[in-house]
């Protein structure tokens, strides 16, 4: 479907329940899952492109909470082991789905998702928003900020890459549309598609969600200075500069809470390609990397975003730009 064709259902859509009560309309072409799901997500909060993503919380604020909110931890069983938030459950990514549906979440304030970096609980958290939990969040920078005894996963998401001479500074413009990527879920009704989707991408977890830019840059190619993916900047121009360091060849720069619109240059991103979101430290691309994975994109975050592209100790890495809190935290099951 192009662009037009999915503003015009969006539409249509939008305006059924009035029609349908005068005037029954004559049946809708049929279209596919990523469409249906991209009308409904649209014209349903839209939580993507909304100020309410990426629905981050402060450790101080949870620190403030303890009792009050839902903590649930999604590391390893033996990193929770090692350490984690008094009164936090772990829960493996795969079941985080099933779980959150088991409880009232009417009664509850705020689910905080906790993971060692925050990027993996921000994937999550986006999931289940997509869904409709609207009181679901990830903790800023996870567990490496709670405590500095758990600050080398930081370090070890946002090491420094070793391809900052292959960067440029040329700015690359945004592609022709296309059509959205072709899914099927065998589901009819749309609770169900999202589900099903949603489900999936839990159960494949962050590692399939996710890659360091040295992957990236490992498929350079020397004599055409490209590489495999079709990489989103997904921030401000400052960050499409980074200084010194420019950005991946290739790389198109897309404005937060604006681009990623139906109306705009969602369909710009091309279908058949590996696609690859950073943007400042990893905690926002991963919402946007759970928005196109539930379309359908094969897209992925780059682990710890700029920081972990540039060479600057204190500017860019986040160990020394974002001081550690020294929060209580309990060991054992």
């Amino acid at each position: 479907m192009n662009k037009c064709a999915t503003i015009f259902f969006i539409i249509i859509l939008t305006l059924l329940p009035s029609c349908f009560r005068d005037n029954p309309l004559e049946p809708l072409p049929e279209i596919s899952n990523s469409e249906l799901m991209l009308v409904y997500l649209e014209t349903h909060g839209n939580f993507i492109n909304s100020t309410n993503s990426p629905s981050l919380i402060s450790p101080e604020e949870v620190n403030m909470n303890l009792e009050k909110y839902l903590l649930l931890d999604i590391r390893e069983k033996v990193d929770f082991t090692a350490g984690h938030i008094a009164n936090a459950k772990n829960i493996e990514m795969k079941n985080l789905f099933d779980y959150i549906k088991s409880v009232d979440t009417s009664i509850i304030k705020k689910i905080v998702i906790i993971s060692n970096t925050g990027q993996s609980s921000g994937y999550a958290a986006c999931l289940l928003r997509l869904y409709g939990y609207q009181n679901v969040y990830s903790m800023n920078l996870g567990m490496g900020i709670w405590h500095s005894d758990f600050v080398n996963k930081l370090i070890e998401s946002s090491k420094n890459a070793r391809n900052i001479g292959r960067f440029t500074h040329q700015s690359f413009p945004k592609l022709n549309y296309v059509s959205l990527p072709a899914l099927i879920t065998g589901e009819k009704t749309i609770d169900k598609i999202l589900e099903s989707r949603i489900k999936l991408l839990l159960e494949q977890g962050w590692d399939n969600a996710s890659i360091d830019i040295d992957t990236i840059m490992n498929t350079y190619n020397t004599d055409k200075k490209t590489i495999d993916y079709f990489v989103i900047c997904y921030g401000s121009s400052s960050l499409y500069r980074m200084g010194d360091y420019g950005h991946p060849p290739g790389a198109v720069l897309f404005q937060p809470r604006l681009d990623l619109n139906s109306s705009a240059y969602l369909q710009t991103i091309p279908n058949d390609q590996k696609v690859a979101v950073y943007d400042s430290d990893g905690q926002t691309s991963a919402y946007v990397v759970a928005y196109l994975r539930l379309l359908g994109y094969d897209a992925k975050s780059i682990l710890g975003g700029a920081r972990s592209m540039s060479g600057e100790m204190c500017q860019w890495r986040w160990w020394t730009c974002f001081k550690t809190k020294q929060f209580d935290y309990v060991t054992g099951g």
